[in-house]
């Protein structure tokens, strides 16, 4: 997984969501660039967690999955890997508030502070 956007931008809370075949048995997972990864059997997932990811870097996660053989021949459809993160001071647009202006009648005095954080909504990548 590679972040490109600038390096001094970082991502916060990230999880990564890789689905697995329902008749998975077990999963070893061999490494994890960065953060914790972990077979979740109830979510039919491995769940790939990095508390923060920094602007500009790779990581590599590597893990095998282990099959129980079953009667039935069906092909998995394999749904898409999903995501998660935040990324606090960056819009992934580049607009920016240059300049705001408040009118108010009663003695309001704005802060002037602006505060940025793109979310991933709805992320996924299909293999």
């Amino acid at each position: 997984m590679r972040a490109i956007f600038e390096h001094s931008d970082i991502a916060n809370n990230v999880v990564v969501k890789i689905p697995v075949p329902n008749n998975t048995a077990d999963v070893k997972i061999y490494s994890a660039g960065a953060g914790k990864g972990r077979y979740e059997p109830d979510k039919s997932a491995i769940i790939w967690r990095i508390k923060k990811f920094q602007g500009d870097t790779e990581y590599i996660f590597t893990a095998v999955a282990n099959l129980t053989s079953t009667k039935n021949d069906k092909v998995w459809q394999k749904p898409p890997i999903s995501m998660e993160f935040n990324v606090p001071l960056f819009t992934g647009s580049g607009l920016r508030v240059r300049y705001l202006r408040v009118q108010e009648k009663s003695d309001y005095k704005p802060k002037k502070w602006i505060r940025y954080l793109s979310k991933s909504g709805d992320y996924a990548h299909r293999i």
